[in-house]
């Protein structure tokens, strides 16, 4: 067994350099970008990006928060936590919609 696994493995490394030349060539851009628009472009995709994975992991965090509200059971050390992470998701929301009207305010100074 031992045999035919070093032998499969001695052969898929033949193979692989095969499979590299195959590879398409492609063409490299002589700039990253044509005009403002693209960077523009590239500039709103990274916000929506960002914006997106702030308020996915702010939602997780409210979940959880709403979670250890249920079940504090009145102990006051699990209430606190549980309203201080409610807070911390509200801030990463506001710090979401901060970046998104940032954006926004750079889109506006580059076009004019």
């Amino acid at each position: 067994m031992k045999k035919i696994i070093t032998i499969l493995t001695l052969a898929s490394l033949l193979v692989v350099p095969v499979l590299a030349f195959a590879a398409e060539q492609a063409e490299i851009p002589a700039a990253p970008f044509e005009d403002i628009s693209d960077l523009m472009g590239i500039i709103e995709n990274i916000g929506n990006w960002i914006f997106t994975g702030l308020l996915i992991l702010a939602a997780i965090f409210l979940v959880v928060a709403g979670y250890y509200f249920v079940t504090a059971g009145g102990n006051p050390e699990n209430v606190n936590k549980a309203r201080q992470m409610l807070i911390n998701a509200l801030i990463g929301v506001a710090v979401g919609l901060a970046a998104r009207g940032l954006i926004a305010v750079v889109q506006n100074i580059i076009q004019s």
